[in-house]
Order: C-alpha cells, then structure tokens, then sequence
C-alpha cells in the first residue's frame, strides 16, 4: 500500500545576481552605480529581518575583513556601511538565539551601492499548533487506533486522548467512539520547531480579501474535499482577515511528521498531513511562491490540517 505524508556561493559580478538568492541567510537584492559616490568609494545598504521576517532593531555585532563593528539598524531594519572598492567577507551577529551569519567573498565596484537582505534564523521555535483535525475514511467499516508522538506536548483533545485513539472508521468519514458519532479527531499543543530547517523564504503573501479564493484553490490542489476545505477556510479566514495581508508557508507530510508524528492502524492506502504557518505581512514582504504538495484519493485515506500564527516574537 502507498502512504503520502503531509534554511555559500561566490560571485565574480555582483551585478550581474540582481535579486538572486546566495544562500538561506542573505540575498543581494540590488546592486547600481551610485552618482552621490566617488570613484574610490563604495556602500553597503543593509536590512537585517529575524526568523518571522520582522526588521531587527537591536544593535548588531559584525565584521569585515578583520575590521570589527556594532551598529543599530533603525525601525525598518536597516543601516549603511561605506566602504572603499573591493572584495568584503562579512560575519553578523544578533544574539545568542540566532545562528551566525557568513558571507563568501563579495566583489563591490567603484561607485556602487549594494543593497542586501540579511536574515537571522533561530534554532528553535517553541509554536502553538490550532486546531489539527484529522479526517479517516474507511475503505469499509473497519477498526482503526491512531497514536501520535509530539516533539513537545497536548493542550486540548477531543474525544479525548488516551494513549492514543481507537474507533470505528467509515467510508462516509464518520467516525464511531464509545457510542459516539464524530466528525473528526481534534488536539492542539506545543510544539518545538527547528526554524533553521524551514525554509520561510517561500511561502505565499496574500491580501485578506483574496483569502477565500486562495484557499479554495491552493487547498482543492492539494486534494482536500469540499467539506475539508470548507472546514478550514471557516476557521482560519475569520482570524487572518483581521489583517490587510498574511504571509502564509505549508508544512507537509514527512517536515511535518518531524515535529508530531503519527502512527495509524491499520496502515492507510493514502494519507496527507498539512500545518500552516502564518503571520502579519505588510506591502514590502516578498517571498518565493512556495511549491504545493498534493496526493490522490483512494482506499483508506487519512487526512489532516493545522495550522500556527507566528507573529509573537516572544516565541523566539
């Protein structure tokens, strides 16, 4: 049976990568000839942004060529440095809850300002997952156990959870416990996430008046049925139209069995697991579009979204 479970380059031309992305930790957005600079004089024009992509403020320890700083970026996240022509090998620090940052070596041409984007990446993310439901849909009425593994623990479940979950599963989705019919298996908790494995370059920047249409098509790609779809979208859009547009990124399958594992009994023909990860995004977020995954229905099939928002820095 068939189971589908649901963060160094070096450059010759600098302007020559306009926008490229060097590597998980920063991209030269920008680089041009300057007419306010001199011949022998050159800019370095830095964004630092943390792991929810907000513009860090805090002062930043960082060196260059044997020469070492600590400078404050302002309220957007930004400062410039001037520099003389030539090639710079960089080193940034933020704090101990961040990974270090290296560059390769840099070439910056007479005249040129070079705009570049630096991202800090935590270790960790301690992260309240909402809402996992998971739907089972029987090849036949059939008696099934689902246990789950959290790399961290449970808040809430329903029915309850006790050493996992045993039921009578239909092909209509239904669900039979302890004389009880249900429409799914609900639990929440925390979690632990590595945010340097998640890669939250990618993902989606939507407007809230686009977020209905969004779902509807990215989640009907994904292979989720109307009642799935109509499940999510009535409990994630209400909360994320509170903002003019959300940053959205999909963890699935095998990424997120890393964090809340699951182990089903019998085991299914086709399962899908899927947790959102969203926040607050404004005009100036930009992010590569996030590839989909998806799966096709048949047999027993086991199915399951949740999702987070992740805009309390205090979960750094």
């Amino acid at each position: 049976m068939k189971t589908l479970l649901l963060c160094i380059f070096s450059i010759a031309d600098i302007a020559a990568v306009r926008g490229e992305k060097l590597g998980p930790d920063y991209t030269i957005t920008k680089s041009a000839s300057d007419g306010k600079l001199s011949k022998t004089e050159a800019v370095f024009n830095f964004v630092f942004i943390d792991t929810l992509r907000k513009p860090v403020k805090n002062a930043i320890m960082f060196s260059y060529n044997g020469i070492s700083k600590k400078q404050t970026p302002d309220a957007k996240g930004k400062f410039s440095l001037k520099v003389k022509p030539g090639k710079y090998v960089f080193q940034f620090f933020n704090s101990s809850r961040f990974y270090e940052i290296y560059t390769d070596s840099i070439q910056i041409k007479p005249g040129y300002a070079v705009d570049m984007l630096v991202s800090f990446k935590t270790a960790n993310m301690l992260m309240t997952v909402d809402k996992p439901v998971i739907y089972v849909y029987g090849k036949q009425k059939e008696n099934v156990s689902i246990k789950l593994d959290l790399k961290g623990s449970f808040l809430f479940t329903y029915p309850q959870y006790t050493n996992g979950w045993s039921f009578t599963a239909n092909p209509n989705g239904t669900i039979l416990m302890n004389d009880k019919k249900y429409h799914y298996l609900f639990w929440d908790g925390k979690l632990t996430i590595e945010t340097d494995k998640l890669d939250l370059t990618t993902g989606f920047v939507i407007d809230k008046n686009n977020l209905v249409s969004f779902f509807e098509e990215k989640l009907k790609l994904m292979g989720l049925n109307s009642q799935e779809i109509e499940d999510y979208i009535t409990y994630w859009c209400p909360r994320m139209s509170i903002n003019e547009k959300n940053y959205i990124h999909f963890i699935f399958n095998d990424d997120y069995n890393k964090y809340a594992s699951i182990n089903v009994d019998p085991k299914p023909d086709q399962m899908f697991r899927v947790c959102m990860l969203w926040s607050k995004a404004n005009e100036n977020t930009l992010v590569k579009e996030q590839k989909i995954e998806t799966f096709n229905r048949s047999g027993f099939t086991v199915v399951e979204w949740g999702g987070s928002e992740i805009s309390n820095k205090d979960n750094l």
